[in-house]
């Protein structure tokens, strides 16, 4: 029975192939992503708009890394602080379409009376897409100066464009061949 069963799975599988697209995955050494929060959430006592922050990000891939600039503002308000920032994002492990990732980053906050920003995070991502996916992000942001600090933690919603990672955080470029029908 077992080997009925193996056959009628074998044969559905073959039928399968021979209609669908051929998908030929290349391992890719390095690309260009883009990733975006439109929305982070400060913790702490303060009015909304003091505690909602946004960025865009561009950068390259690596393999597992993911080097970029990031530019946002640390507030909603009409006067607010813009800042740059250098970030590295590394995927700790992949789960199917799931990884984790830990980012460090080291910026500059413009016309602030603290304007040295650091960053350490952790994301939770699901690569939902063909090059997109999107995330959650928690996180500590400190902001020093010569005569005042603060320190946040802040919790985000983001989007990522690029090269999807297989199970070993390896990038893939995935194309087509073409179309293979069985003769009737």
């Amino acid at each position: 029975m077992r080997i009925v069963i193996l056959f009628l799975f074998i044969s559905i599988v073959a039928k399968t192939q021979t209609k669908d697209s051929i998908i030929k995955i290349t391992k890719v050494k390095s690309s260009w992503y883009f990733r975006t929060m439109p929305i982070g959430v400060y913790s702490g006592a303060g009015y909304m708009n003091d505690r909602i922050t946004q960025n865009i990000e561009f950068g390259r891939s690596y393999g597992p890394i993911d080097a970029g600039i990031a530019f946002g503002r640390i507030s909603q308000r009409r006067d607010s602080t813009l800042y740059l920032q250098g970030r590295v994002t590394m995927d700790a492990c992949q789960y199917g379409i799931f990884s984790n990732e830990f980012a460090v980053g080291a910026g500059y906050v413009f016309n602030s009376q603290v304007p040295l920003m650091l960053e350490i995070s952790s994301t939770i991502f699901a690569q939902v897409g063909k090059n997109w996916g999107l995330g959650i992000i928690v996180g500590y942001y400190d902001y020093s100066g010569n005569t005042r600090d603060a320190s946040k933690n802040l919790y985000g919603l983001f989007f990522r464009y690029g090269l999807l990672r297989d199970d070993g955080g390896v990038l893939m470029s995935r194309s087509r061949i073409g179309r293979h029908h069985r003769a009737r």
